[in-house]
C-alpha cells in the first residue's frame, strides 16, 4: 500500500516538475541554463580548464526537452502507483 502511494505521489510531483520545465513556468528552464553556465565558470576557475569558460551548448531548449520527457512518463508512474495502492 505504501509503495503504491509513494509511486503515485512521485508521479504527481514529476508531472508538476515536467510541466514547469516544459512550459518554462517562472523561467525554470532559463534559470537552469544560467545556473549550468555559472557552475561551468566556477569549475573552470577551480581546475584552470580554459575549455569550460565557454557557455554550454545546452541552452534552455535542453531543459524544456527533459521536462517534456518527464511530463510524458510521470502519469504512467502515477497510474501504476494508483493501481498498486488499490489492489493491495
Amino acid at each position: 500500500m505504501s509503495v503504491g502511494i509513494a509511486l503515485f505521489v512521485l508521479g504527481l510531483a514529476g508531472v508538476v516538475w515536467g510541466a514547469g520545465f516544459l512550459f518554462n513556468v517562472r523561467g525554470m528552464a532559463d534559470k537552469a541554463a544560467a545556473r549550468r553556465n555559472d557552475v561551468r565558470a566556477v569549475t573552470a576557475a577551480r581546475t584552470l580548464n580554459i575549455g569550460l569558460t565557454e557557455p554550454s551548448r545546452f541552452g534552455a531548449w535542453f531543459f524544456r526537452l527533459v521536462g517534456g520527457i518527464v511530463l510524458l512518463g510521470s502519469p504512467v508512474i502515477a497510474l501504476a502507483g494508483l493501481a498498486i495502492a488499490t489492489l493491495e
